[in-house]
């Protein structure tokens, strides 16, 4: 992702892919394209079918919908940098993690992300893509993490672990989504320095 917010070709055709696949990939290289130039609210199967050169049914049979097919493509692109680091202290993985996660925000596909949310609140179909493509995966990651730090006596084993998740994330979302106030590194740095406290074994 470079310095500028604009969405670095992250999707490579290697030589050799069958041609399903690599009319799959110019799918998702194509969506993260148009929605640089359109946004999400404005971009269609249709625009991506023609942009990609395939018909609009193979986008349809690897994608039931508009959001599922923009969710896997963000995920895709982003993947790498939202991954929690597999070294570390529980305490310190998390806050690199958040702040990573302020950073690819604040991006273009960051407002695309706001977008799908605020459209699942009256399409329901939106949220389900939001939350299969993106959400769980990284709770399963999260998750792990955290029972593993409670094993391990670095945090209170008596807090449901999406709950801990929650606390850290759901400032980072609110601000995402109101646009009341800058969403920043130092704002992940604020939340996990006052959350983080009593995650503490007592």
């Amino acid at each position: 992702m470079s310095k500028n917010g604009e969405i670095t070709e992250v999707l490579t055709r290697g030589p050799g892919r069958p041609r399903s696949e690599e009319a799959r990939r110019a799918i998702l290289e194509t969506t993260l394209e148009l929605l640089q130039k359109t946004g999400f609210n404005d971009l269609s199967i249709e625009s991506v079918a023609a942009q990609a050169e395939v018909g609009k049914a193979t986008v349809y049979r690897w994608w039931p919908n508009k959001a599922a097919l923009v969710m896997e493509a963000f995920v895709l692109a982003v993947e790498s940098e939202l991954k929690y680091a597999s070294t570390g202290s529980a305490e310190a993985v998390i806050r690199d993690q958040m702040r990573r996660w302020t950073k690819v925000f604040r991006t273009p596909l960051g407002k695309v992300i706001s977008a799908v949310i605020g459209a699942g609140q009256s399409e329901p179909e939106m949220l389900e893509a939001f939350r299969h493509y993106y959400v769980q995966p990284r709770r399963v990651e999260a998750r792990k993490l955290l029972r593993e730090a409670m094993l391990n006596g670095e945090i209170r084993s008596d807090i449901d672990p999406d709950t801990i998740l929650d606390l850290l994330y759901g400032p980072l979302y609110l601000r995402l989504l109101l646009h009341h106030a800058e969403l920043t590194p130092e704002l992940a740095d604020l939340v996990f320095d006052i959350v983080m406290p009593g995650l503490k074994p007592r």
